[in-house]
């Protein structure tokens, strides 16, 4: 070997251990953010901080924290910190009366399209004029405009369910669930047809469990283990099958967008629509707007209908899975349902918004349903903007605040008995619970915009099953469930098997 070549290959080695041993002491540095604030919390690895623990078992993983360290502690996503709280005075101090300070969410690490225009990840001023155009998509009036949609999928969905209860198969509730919610949410959101209830290989259903498949890869990793690194890394997305399902899925809404403003496909007063509308209107409702400017730009448009497909198809599915297996569990809450609907629709009237709202015991057994298996238990967390103190705790600037969901609905000091199944806790004549405590759909100003869409999806399905069938046990039930938490979201680990009798066979 050369002369030359020797002195280059020492200098690689040279500038290589110098780069390690620069990123390792920064690694370090970052590490010691806590242990310079006094907030206490698990020691963190090198590489992965103390994400590998929570990958493996976040549920038990964390209550083993807060059982050792207390109800504020601090942890490292990476070389990311986050203070994990479960004081609820302090939860709401932060989420609501200071969520001026607390407004936006943690950077993603992997800052591609569509995500990043997505509203989840909107920050400050674009959330806020986003949200704003959006808000009026979920009003209750558009919900009772979208109500023939909904019954029609319903409809649909007993039809598919009739099949199972005539053969007496198990149906797995899980996976019946997401092709009636992506069904309504393309339906209802973008007036698009697709076969998701009757075809399990339909393209769309296939491409969107796709996403939640692909998306743990080594690009993903990586951005989460060298943050610093993230503009390089960012270069190998579009090589991942992630990529391809992403462009697939957006090249599609392109088109139903391009044949919404053509005419070609006619108006429907859907969620799509309306951000056309706000298209058009222009910027004249945005005091720092210019007039001549839409208020909402194609990349926008394109990421929030795309949100709207992901979020309504996976947590309504999941939550609807675990509302379905405690009705079979416990069959007098379906008798005490039925005969709330049959006083609210006599003679099997079609399913109205104002009637179905009124269903009182019914929503009580889903807010109980969504307090014992909340879906999203690891997305509720806010960026710390500044230097604060709230009720004498101190959180630095740069921090992340989570929230441990599944802890705070099965704590036994705001919910009594708490793994015992109760709709009455949800009693309006018992009082509501506390607002820190009880979080299926987040909190504060940044908490699920779906939240209407979502409840009138559940209750107009369940009001539709439990007319037809009875939901039953059978030997392949799982009682109890398995829940796994590959994401933000947590699942039942081998689906939801049930059985379904006909009512009036």
């Amino acid at each position: 070997m050369g002369t030359l070549m020797w002195n280059a290959l020492v200098a690689a080695v040279v500038a290589l251990v110098t780069c390690v041993a620069w990123w390792i002491r920064d690694r370090r540095r970052k590490h010691s953010f806590f242990k310079n604030h006094g907030i206490p919390g698990p020691e963190p690895g090198l590489l992965w901080g103390n994400r590998k623990e929570l990958k493996k078992d976040a549920i038990n993983v964390m209550e083993n924290w807060i059982e050792q360290y207390g109800k504020v502690f601090g942890f490292y996503q990476s070389e990311v910190p986050f203070i994990a709280l479960s004081d609820v005075e302090i939860i709401k101090q932060c989420f609501i009366k200071e969520s001026n300070v607390f407004h936006d969410r943690p950077s993603i690490p992997l800052k591609v399209e569509p995500f990043a225009s997505s509203l989840p990840f909107l920050n400050a001023d674009t959330w806020k004029k986003v949200r704003t155009m959006l808000n009026p998509t979920f009003s209750a009036v558009k919900m009772k405009q979208m109500m023939q949609i909904m019954n029609a999928c319903t409809d649909e969905f007993v039809d598919v369910l009739d099949d199972y209860a005539k053969k007496g198969k198990v149906v797995d509730m899980f996976k019946v669930a997401q092709g009636l919610s992506l069904d309504v949410i393309t339906k209802c959101a973008l007036a698009w047809q697709v076969d998701s209830q009757r075809n399990p290989h339909e393209p769309l259903l296939r491409e969107v469990r796709n996403i939640f498949l692909s998306s743990d890869n080594f690009v993903t990793r990586a951005a989460f283990w060298f943050p610093s690194l993230n503009k390089l890394i960012e270069w190998l997305h579009p090589f991942t099958k992630l990529a391809r399902t992403l462009n697939n899925i957006t090249q599609n809404l392109s088109k139903v967008v391009h044949l919404r403003r053509s005419g070609i496909s006619p108006d429907v007063p859907d969620m799509l629509q309306l951000m056309l509308d706000a298209q058009t209107e222009k910027g004249s409702s945005a005091d720092d707007h210019d007039e001549n400017e839409p208020l909402i730009e194609d990349r926008l448009l394109i990421a929030n209908c795309f949100i709207f497909l992901l979020g309504g198809f996976d947590t309504t599915a999941v939550a609807l899975a675990y509302i379905m297996h405690n009705l079979a569990k416990y069959p007098e809450e379906q008798d005490n349902i039925l005969r709330e609907i049959t006083e609210a629709f006599p003679d099997k009237k079609e399913l109205g918004y104002d009637e179905l709202h009124r269903l009182k015991r019914l929503e009580m057994v889903i807010s109980e349903t969504l307090r014992l298996y909340p879906v999203i238990v690891t997305f509720v967390s806010r960026n710390c903007q500044q230097d604060i103190t709230v009720m004498g705790q101190f959180i630095p600037a740069g921090a992340n605040v989570t929230l441990p969901v599944w802890h705070l609905h099965h704590s036994a000091e705001h919910w009594p008995d708490p793994l015992k199944f109760d709709p009455e806790r949800f009693n309006e004549d018992k009082g509501k619970p506390h607002v820190g405590a009880y979080l299926p759909f987040g909190l504060g100003p940044r908490a699920c915009i779906g939240k209407r869409f979502a409840m009138l999806e559940l209750k107009a399905t369940i009001c539709k099953v439990l007319r037809s069938f009875r939901v039953v046990q059978c030997e392949e039930t799982q009682d109890p469930l398995k829940v796994v938490v590959p994401n933000a979201t947590a699942y039942p680990k081998d689906g939801v098997k049930l059985k379904l009798e006909l009512r009036n066979p």
